[in-house]
């Protein structure tokens, strides 16, 4: 079991101008994907998100999304950061399958 722990809340509409509201709200934009998923737009608390990075390196680690109330295994994938202020962007997570 991984002992980082991420909570992602969906319904988040794409787009640019969605993004740059949501990250002034202390959110940070997302996307989940994997196997037999359609990507989905996600949303995690910004907060949350730094404090998980303080503990570990996330890139390529397991974590336990919480989505929607339902717990999965995801790899993050990919941390997108802004070039000068190093701002966290965007994040990716890939679902693990249950085999």
């Amino acid at each position: 079991m991984s002992e980082v722990a991420l909570v992602a809340k969906s319904g988040r509409l794409p787009g640019s101008p969605v993004s740059r509201r949501l990250r002034l709200e202390g959110q940070i934009p997302g996307v989940v994907y994997g196997a037999s998923v359609d990507p989905l737009a996600v949303s995690c608390d910004g907060r949350e998100l730094r404090a998980a990075m303080a503990k570990q390196q996330l890139v390529g680690s397991v974590v336990e999304l919480e989505l929607d109330g339902n717990k999965h295994q995801a790899i993050v994938k990919e941390i997108q950061r802004h070039p000068v202020r190093q701002e966290v962007l965007h994040i990716d997570f890939q679902l693990l399958s249950k085999k």
